[in-house]
């Protein structure tokens, strides 16, 4: 999932936001099953962050992130984009 920002932001804020979604979600699923279901990647210009996303604590991290980048940067103030998997071929 990458989540990009037109105006870009602070890396570090944009970090800090997606530790806090993961540290959430580990809360609920705990941290072995998120650290192996999510990873992330913020442009040293804090213009975009990629979540990988392969299970339903991932899918909780995102939807946390999702709803603190909402709040700090406002709802029409960032992109949302699902990624394919490298080499998946087309939906059948």
């Amino acid at each position: 999932m990458r989540f990009t920002f037109p105006d870009g932001d602070d890396r570090e804020l944009v970090e800090t936001d997606v530790t806090l979604a993961i540290f959430a979600a580990e809360c609920v699923y705990g941290k072995p099953r998120v650290r192996l279901e999510t990873s992330y990647l913020v442009a040293e210009d804090g213009s975009s962050c990629v979540l990988r996303i392969d299970g339903e604590s991932a899918e909780a991290a995102a939807r946390i992130f999702t709803g603190l980048t909402a709040v700090r940067r406002g709802e029409t103030n960032f992109r949302v984009q699902r990624l394919q998997e490298v080499g998946a071929g087309p939906a059948t």
